[in-house]
């Protein structure tokens, strides 16, 4: 099996010192979590989150989040122990928010963020929530998704929508994770480095379907390219690799010997423990989970650096951050 060889650029780590995560967790005790519909709550509540980040985020630490929302930055950036709610309910499982919950996890998500990027949402997943809670759901333990204990291959969330509104980012915050099950990360250009240019070449072609994912309260496809190149040249990926359906036999070939080069591919498994948050570009990193046991709760957020493209697409006015995926696709 090819084993991991993931170079700084891919993953960067960085950890608080514990006077540093105490004193960020008591400026936001002090914050109610608002009914995100309320768009100026909802904006209130970012605002005072990037305020306290500012101030409490040490130096190097900010240097190192600043490096990772930067064009050149690494690919993901792993952050340890961050602020984390001092007492929690159990693990939700409805995919919703508790309502006694405090709101240190929240704030912390949404300050590590939007200093940089924005969050986003779209309304026909988890009701438009711009903060998701990932924990098994009650009937849907046995589902390759968000909601699941099951296996859920390495994919790209909402590949659906590339390139211009699936979430340019996503950052996964630990709240509960009982056995440490990892969530595994494969950067693109080792599953390039290991395809052959024939198999780069029909990636690149607008031959695969793309479903929603199963997350979303859509039954709609798009037929899209699997690789693209952006402005730069530099590759891009969006697909579930589970779920990608072929449009020709080309496409079918392309798919079949996809999935065997990530089966060859020793992803580097990260452990998303409470107070851990880890942020990836979504279309530079393929991630995955094995199947778990146990309680396993992490909150999870999209964000884009192109808000106005979603908003100048759905009509959305200033400060909206959730969005129609219907209205996506037919702009795309």
């Amino acid at each position: 099996m090819m084993q991991p060889a993931l170079s700084p650029k891919t993953l960067a780590k960085t950890r608080l010192e514990d006077r540093q995560r105490r004193a960020w967790e008591q400026a936001a005790l002090e914050l109610t979590y608002p009914d995100p519909r309320d768009v100026p709550a909802w904006r209130g509540f970012v605002d005072a989150s990037t305020a306290i980040a500012r101030k409490y985020l040490p130096a190097e630490e900010a240097e190192r989040l600043h490096e990772f929302f930067s064009p050149d930055g690494p690919d993901a950036l792993l952050i340890e122990n961050l602020p984390v709610d001092p007492v929690l309910s159990p693990a939700p499982s409805d995919g919703r928010r508790p309502g006694s919950k405090t709101a240190v996890s929240e704030a912390v998500i949404a300050g590590l963020i939007e200093s940089h990027a924005t969050i986003i949402s779209y309304s026909n997943e988890k009701a438009g929530a711009p903060i998701h809670e990932i924990a098994p759901a009650t009937g849907l333990e046995q589902v390759p998704s968000s909601s699941g204990r099951v296996r859920f291959p390495c994919h790209t969330d909402v590949a659906l929508l590339a390139p211009h509104f699936s979430p340019r980012g996503l950052l996964l915050y630990g709240l509960r994770n009982e056995n440490s099950a990892p969530t595994s990360i494969l950067p693109l250009e080792r599953v390039l480095d290991a395809a052959r240019p024939a198999l780069t070449a029909s990636l690149e072609k607008p031959i695969f379907r793309h479903p929603a994912p199963a997350s979303f309260e859509l039954a709609l496809s798009v037929t899209a390219p699997v690789v693209w190149r952006d402005k730069h040249g530099a590759p891009r990926i969006a697909v579930q690799t589970h779920a990608v359906q072929p449009v020709n036999a080309e496409a079918g070939a392309a798919i079949s010997e996809l999935r065997e080069i990530l089966a060859a591919l020793e992803p580097e498994r990260v452990v998303v423990a409470p107070a851990t948050a880890l942020l990836f570009k979504n279309d530079r990193v393929l991630h995955g989970r094995s199947a778990f046991r146990g309680e396993r709760w992490l909150q999870r957020a999209y964000f884009t650096d192109s808000i106005e493209r979603f908003r100048a697409a759905t009509g959305g006015g200033p400060g909206n951050f959730a969005f129609d995926a219907r209205q996506l696709i037919s702009t795309r």
